[in-house]
């Protein structure tokens, strides 16, 4: 039958291994793809062109993301990816918008267009 030491050094390990593994936390794969999910639907909105600075933070975030994966920091991992699929999301809701707001100048110089002929023509005659 084992000593108290060995089995005091026993217990000690389990905790240590038992803290550690939640230390990490659960896996962050879901977290992670939806970052890039995320990531390829600012890319899809064109946001390379209309919202650079939050595409390159997401892309970036989500590839540091990965990294803390590997490493074995699943916090850490859940944490940027989380971070990633936010700046993504805005990337895409600024390319969006910006796409909004051409159509929207594009339909106001149409309308103005139309104004300018009709009052080229004159008043309508029954």
């Amino acid at each position: 039958m084992p000593d108290q030491v060995t089995l005091r050094r026993l217990l000690c390990t389990s905790l240590v291994l038992g803290l550690t593994a939640c230390a990490s936390g659960p896996s962050p794969d879901a977290d992670i793809a939806a970052a890039d999910v995320a990531v390829g639907e600012a890319t899809d909105a064109d946001a390379a062109a209309r919202a650079p600075a939050p595409l390159a933070l997401a892309q970036d975030k989500l590839e540091r993301a990965r990294q803390a994966q590997a490493d074995g920091d699943n916090n850490q991992a859940s944490r940027l990816a989380e971070e990633a699929l936010v700046d993504a999301q805005l990337a895409a809701a600024e390319a969006r918008s910006e796409v909004a707001r051409e159509h929207a100048e594009e339909l106001r110089s149409s309308i103005e267009a139309l104004r300018e002929e009709l009052d080229r023509r004159g008043p309508a005659t029954s």
